[in-house]
C-alpha cells in the first residue's frame, strides 16, 4: 500500500510548546521521495532563538501572519506576511518576535530527519520551572548541528 498524500488541517499535527511559542510538526522525518521537514511556529512575544549556525541544515522561513525579526549574517530583517528568507548552511542566523508581537511562520528544514528531535528535547528542558538551563540547551544544540554564536540568556 502506498500513501497518496499526507493531509493535516489547521491545528493538526504533533505539537510542542517552547514556553508559549508553539511548534507544530506538519511534515517530519525522512520519506522515500525525500522532502523537507515543515514546522509551523506560533511565535510568542519575547521569543528569540539567539544567533546560531548549522553546518548541514538549510532553513527557509515564510511568514504567514504577524511580523517577526530574523538576523541573517550581519543583516537584521523585519519580516511580514508573504516574506520568505532562505538561510543556507554555514550562515549565522536567529529569529524571534518583533516588538513584543506575535507571528506565525513556516520553517522548512532540509534535509529532513536531522533536526526534529531537537524541538522535543528543547520543550522538555523549557518545561522545567525556573530559568532555562543554558548549559543543557547548549549541549542539546551541539547534538543537533547547531553552534550558538550569541550568548544564551536565562
Amino acid at each position: 500500500m502506498t500513501v497518496e498524500a499526507l493531509v493535516l488541517h489547521a491545528g493538526e499535527g504533533k505539537a510542542v510548546s517552547l514556553r508559549g511559542t508553539g511548534v507544530t510538526y506538519k511534515a517530519a522525518g525522512e520519506r522515500p521521495a525525500g522532502g523537507p521537514t515543515v514546522l509551523e511556529f506560533a511565535v510568542a512575544p519575547g521569543f528569540n532563538t539567539g544567533d546560531h549556525v548549522h553546518s548541514a541544515i538549510e532553513e527557509i522561513f515564510y511568514v504567514i501572519e504577524g511580523r517577526a525579526q530574523i538576523r541573517v549574517g550581519e543583516r537584521l530583517l523585519h519580516i511580514q506576511p508573504g516574506d520568505c528568507v532562505l538561510v543556507p548552511p554555514g550562515v549565522a542566523h536567529g529569529f524571534g518576535s518583533l516588538e513584543g508581537g506575535t507571528a506565525k511562520l513556516l520553517l522548512i528544514i532540509s534535509p529532513a530527519g536531522v533536526h526534529e528531535g531537537y524541538f522535543d528535547e528543547l520543550a522538555a528542558i523549557l518545561a522545567k520551572p525556573g530559568a532555562p538551563d543554558v548549559q543543557a540547551i547548549g549541549e542539546l544544540r551541539a547534538r543537533y548541528d547547531t553552534t550558538q554564536v550569541s550568548p544564551l540568556s536565562a
